[in-house]
């Protein structure tokens, strides 16, 4: 089951839910993502781009439309997405089963990292079973279940409780200025995917993931 754990509000009401995938692999979530928030289709993603996507995620999460998030919004929001992205993600990994026994090898799950299968793998004996995937997915909804309020406190600038438009517009500008490393006004793919696989790398992701289907 592919998941993301947000970089910041640029991930949690930019970038969806659940936030950045874990590697950005070719055309998986990150590609989609990035293909997404490419509005114009120039094969970069603007400022100004990004930042309108944030402010559509910011309505969608603002339910009760008072013009902030509350942490209660962002975790219905979080949790509303993920259950999305799980049961889609479970469809795919029925597919990926080809000879229907319940377990996945490296061969079916062939564009899964080799290092995502290796965490998920806990016995170490080449195959996934339903207890290892669903043992990784419970593992990384543990972690997630406090990012609300870790993403609050970072947004939250003026520690009034809740996030405004102007924060959340703010933390994402303040989150593209880094994926822009050269500082050239634009966020190129290959910028993006770093930006990505470094935030993975740093916060570590163990949850069932495929790109099959």
């Amino acid at each position: 089951m592919k998941k993301t754990l947000a970089l910041s509000l640029l991930t949690a009401l930019a970038l969806g839910t659940t936030a950045f995938a874990q590697g950005g692999h070719g055309r998986g979530f990150g590609g989609r993502f990035f293909d997404k928030l490419d509005t114009n289709q120039d094969g970069q993603v603007s400022r100004e781009e990004l930042l309108a996507d944030v402010q559509r995620r910011f309505a969608e999460t603002d339910t009760n439309k008072d013009g902030k998030v509350s942490a209660d919004e962002l975790r219905a929001h979080l949790a509303a997405k993920r259950s999305e992205i799980q049961a889609k993600m479970a469809e795919r990994m029925k597919a990926a089963d080809t000879n229907k026994d319940g377990k996945w090898t490296k061969d079916e799950l062939s564009k899964m990292p080799e290092r995502m299968f290796a965490k998920l793998d806990t016995n170490k004996d080449g195959v996934l079973t339903q207890d290892e995937l669903e043992a990784g997915r419970d593992h990384w909804n543990d972690k997630a279940d406090g990012f609300a309020d870790k993403l609050l406190e970072k947004a939250d600038t003026n520690k009034d409780g809740v996030i405004d438009s102007q924060e959340a517009q703010t933390l994402a500008s303040n989150r593209f200025s880094k994926l822009d490393t050269n500082k050239d006004g634009v966020v190129e793919r290959a910028e993006f995917k770093a930006g990505h696989h470094h935030f993975g790398h740093h916060h570590g992701s163990n949850a069932p993931t495929s790109d099959n289907g």
